[in-house]
């Protein structure tokens, strides 16, 4: 479970971005658990383009552990950005009116940005790759490209919006992180380090489902706790 340090700490670094020194009215939980569980689903976007389905140093397990690692996740995204929209329009179902065409750009990224994960989840199977793409690599480049796109669509989304991120300040910081994580793939492939001695740990794929299991559960956890409790106690 040590991998899920970095997504702790980048959470962290978001919350301090969205939560400190705003004031935030609290709405009907509904409407609080829909923006909790956008902030997750864009929380677990950011940490993918860590948690890549390459093989990192730590920890040192086989390379099946990181593929299912960054599959279930991004699963765990889009079941996150689903319960965003449908909460969403289910709290105030007037928020379809901005999904239309002529809606504002924001609103129009943040539905691009599902159509986007739909894309990037359902080839990431096996079954499914083999039937769009015959060479792992064009699968690579077309995934990557579209998982930049799906960043950008959410920050564009997040700001645009001004719900949470408003302040210049807010939105530097946020797109300084977004920035930086979309990097980190590329800083990896050229900046690796010496790889350890001795040999990875073999069949740790269950590890990657359990850890998966216990991220989805714990962040749905949390977004109940938001919308029922803390968004009240937040408010001003």
């Amino acid at each position: 479970m040590i991998i899920l340090l970095p997504l702790l700490v980048l959470c962290g670094l978001l919350v301090s971005v969205f939560f400190i020194g705003a004031d935030l009215p609290a709405n009907d939980p509904s409407w609080d658990g829909a923006m909790a569980c956008g902030f997750i689903a864009y929380v677990l976007v950011a940490f993918l383009f860590f948690l890549t389905g390459r093989p990192l140093r730590v920890p040192f397990n086989d390379g099946k552990f990181f593929t299912v690692a960054h599959r279930l996740l991004g699963c765990v995204a889009g079941g996150f950005i689903v319960l965003h929209v449908g909460l969403s329009l289910w709290a105030e179902p007037l928020t379809g009116r901005y999904l239309l065409p002529g809606g504002p750009g924001y609103m129009l990224a943040g539905l691009a940005g599902l159509l986007l994960a739909a894309l990037l989840i359902g080839p990431s199977f096996h079954a499914v790759r083999g039937r769009i793409w015959r060479k792992a690599t064009r699968f690579r480049q077309a995934h990557g490209l579209m998982a930049l796109i799906l960043l950008g669509m959410a920050s564009f989304h997040v700001t645009g919006a001004r719900l949470h991120v408003r302040a210049r300040q807010q939105m530097i910081a946020l797109s300084v992180i977004a920035a930086f994580c979309a990097a980190l793939p590329w800083v990896g492939r050229y900046g690796r380090l010496p790889r350890p001695a001795g040999h990875r740990r073999r069949h740790t794929a269950p590890v990657a489902v359990r850890m998966a299991m216990v991220a989805g559960g714990v962040s749905l956890g949390a977004c109940v706790l938001y919308g029922v409790r803390l968004s009240q106690w937040l408010a001003p």
